[in-house]
Formats: C-alpha cells, sequence, structure tokens
C-alpha cells in the first residue's frame, strides 16, 4: 500500500498487473471516495485499462445522499488520468494515453430507444437493462414521474416511455412496485446484463478494500 502526500492511495497487486486507486474528492460539499480497478494492458509500463469504479461517501451523511447527478458531475476522466500518473510514477513507468471519448451516458445506455440516422435498433434485455439502469438514477433522485422526464429528455412521448419501463420490470430487470407507482430498482439481472463480471460478492470485495484502503490512508 502507498500513497502520495494528498494524492490518491495505491495497491498494486502482487503480480503487478492489477491496481486498485482511490481517490478522496472534495466537490464543495462533502467528500467523496472514489476507486478504480486496473489491469495492466501489454507489456508497456504505464499502460492501465480501467475494469470498473465505485464511489462511495467519505463520511455517510443522511442529508446528503449520493445521486445520479453526483456521480455524472465527478471528473471521472481527470481521477482516472491521475490515477494512471500515480500508477506509472510507483512502477517508473510512462504515462500512456487516457484513450478516453466524452460521452453523454445516457445517450448510451438509451440508444436502442432513441432514432437516428441508421433508425430504430434492436431492443434486447441488454437494451432494457440500460432503460432500468436510467429510469433507477431518476426515481433515487426523487423523480415521481420517470416516464414524463424521460420523454422531456429523450423526446417521444411518456406514455411510450411509461411502456417501455413495464416492459423492463417484466423482464425481471426492475424490481416489482404496486401497478401505477414509480419506483424499484435494478435487479441482479439487470446488472449482470450491464457489467457480465459483477456479482453481490464482488461488490462486498470493493467495499471491503476500499474501507481497508481508507483506513491504511
Amino acid at each position: 500500500m502507498a500513497s502520495e502526500s494528498g494524492g490518491p492511495v495505491v495497491w498494486l497487486g502482487e503480480s503487478g498487473r492489477e491496481a486498485f486507486v482511490v481517490h478522496r474528492h472534495d466537490d464543495g460539499d462533502q467528500e467523496w471516495l472514489v476507486a478504480f480497478r486496473l489491469a495492466a494492458s501489454g507489456d508497456a509500463l504505464g499502460e492501465w485499462r480501467p475494469v470498473e469504479f465505485a464511489v462511495r461517501q467519505a463520511v455517510e451523511s443522511e442529508s446528503l445522499a449520493m445521486s445520479s447527478k453526483t456521480i455524472r458531475a465527478l471528473p471521472i476522466g481527470e481521477l482516472l488520468a491521475a490515477s494512471r500518473k500515480a500508477l506509472s510514477a510507483q512502477r517508473g513507468g510512462r504515462t500512456g494515453s487516457t484513450g478516453l471519448r466524452l460521452v453523454n451516458p445516457s445517450a448510451v445506455y438509451l440508444a436502442p430507444f432513441l432514432e437516428d440516422a441508421r433508425g430504430r435498433q434492436p431492443r434486447d434485455d441488454v437494451a432494457y437493462a440500460g432503460l432500468a439502469l436510467e429510469y433507477s438514477f431518476l426515481v433515487q433522485d426523487g423523480d415521481r414521474t420517470p416516464a414524463k422526464t424521460l420523454a422531456a429528455q429523450h423526446g417521444g412521448v411518456s406514455g411510450t416511455w411509461a411502456n417501455r419501463i413495464a416492459e423492463a420490470r417484466r423482464r425481471g430487470l426492475l424490481t416489482p412496485v404496486k401497478p401505477g407507482e414509480a419506483g424499484g430498482g435494478m435487479t441482479d439481472k439487470a446488472m449482470k446484463l450491464l457489467n457480465p463480471a459483477w456479482s453481490p460478492e464482488a461488490d462486498a470485495l470493493i467495499d471491503a478494500q476500499i474501507a481497508e484502503m481508507e483506513g491504511d490512508a
């Protein structure tokens, strides 16, 4: 375990090809712990590929809960670049290119439901899992009319989005709620579709590793 003064906490695996980097980020309202799991890419030192990341409050607060707006406001690109730089410094390698392309996350997850020059895209379980994710973000933000919000943000009518949400729930990608109510969250099936490597056990392991790093910082 190693950390720079005021910088991220770095944990490098014994093989030297896997690493965890945890940043403490202050957004002006509270502090967040942003953790990246990275894997070495190729044989070149300093070339690290992000595998996944996790976010949690540095100090849990009921008054300032995490929301989709919070996550989207985080400077993920900058923190990822800082992670690569810290790993390169620790291993004595050169800093690799980040290879990042800024995109709108909602546009990515909802692409199968948005028409473009190519026309309608296929809508399989993965597509509905993406919709379940966006819907869950809105519900977590306290939105009582998520179908109307999706229509306002992405076009179409609220009834169409409501039918799509109902279909996602029918496919087992959203947890059950009373008819006509907004609510529920993503199921394990939806999480697995969006991230095949995900598992409840992996989530628990990441939380434990972040807690350990925080204690050693």
